[in-house]
């Protein structure tokens, strides 16, 4: 599971449709163009948007208009490709700000094969760590998406080591390198998790 409480601001770039879900309840969809930058490095990202019922100030949305976005958004990766959704509670037109993605990310998963190593930075010491959530698509196949997690926890669970479930809560950062995207947080709050095992 991840999810992040998220603020976005970008530029619309799809227009927007009025779809029907469960039950025949309306909802509005359109997309969102955002440039991420990280350094000296820069991404365009294609955020979809739902919003439930029809309000008027969303149908009046027009590609090219700039909006900020403020809601819960989830990622899923299908082959190389990871897609960026976003649930919104609130949209509000003519942003000013420059395009951004901002928010709380909360996790909750399995960290990968390899060691977690104390280390030293100019804020003193801290551990990183990649973990990853799963989510099956079909049958037989299950869709994986890595984080990478930053720790300045004063003290080191006993238990976080390879292959160690976690749940986590702390700032969404995403990082850009070779023009690809990848999600990170800065830890909060570290617990484990214990996953359930199927009763036979």
């Amino acid at each position: 599971m991840i999810k992040c409480n998220a603020t976005v601001v970008g530029t619309v770039n799809r227009p927007v449709e009025i779809r029907s879900g469960r039950g025949d309840k309306a909802f509005v969809t359109f997309g969102l163009a955002v440039v991420v930058k990280d350094g000296d490095e820069s991404v365009k990202l294609d955020v979809s948007v739902a919003c439930d019922g029809e309000n008027d100030e969303v149908l009046d949305l027009i590609p090219g208009e700039r909006v900020k976005v403020k809601g819960v958004m989830t990622f899923k990766r299908f082959g190389d490709t990871l897609y960026y959704n976003l649930s919104a509670e609130k949209v509000s037109g003519n942003a000013k700000k420059e395009d951004s993605i901002t928010g709380t990310l909360r996790f909750k998963g399995t960290l990968g094969s390899k060691e977690v190593f104390e280390r030293t930075g100019r804020k003193g010491g801290f551990r990183a760590f990649d973990a990853y959530s799963s989510e099956k698509i079909d049958e037989d196949q299950y869709s994986y998406v890595w984080v990478h997690f930053i720790d300045f926890g004063k003290e080191r669970p006993d238990w976080l080591g390879p292959r160690a479930g976690i749940e986590a809560e702390g700032k969404l950062e995403l990082q850009v390198y070779n023009e690809a995207v990848s999600l990170g947080c800065r830890v909060e709050t570290l617990t484990q998790w214990v996953k359930q095992t199927a009763s036979k």
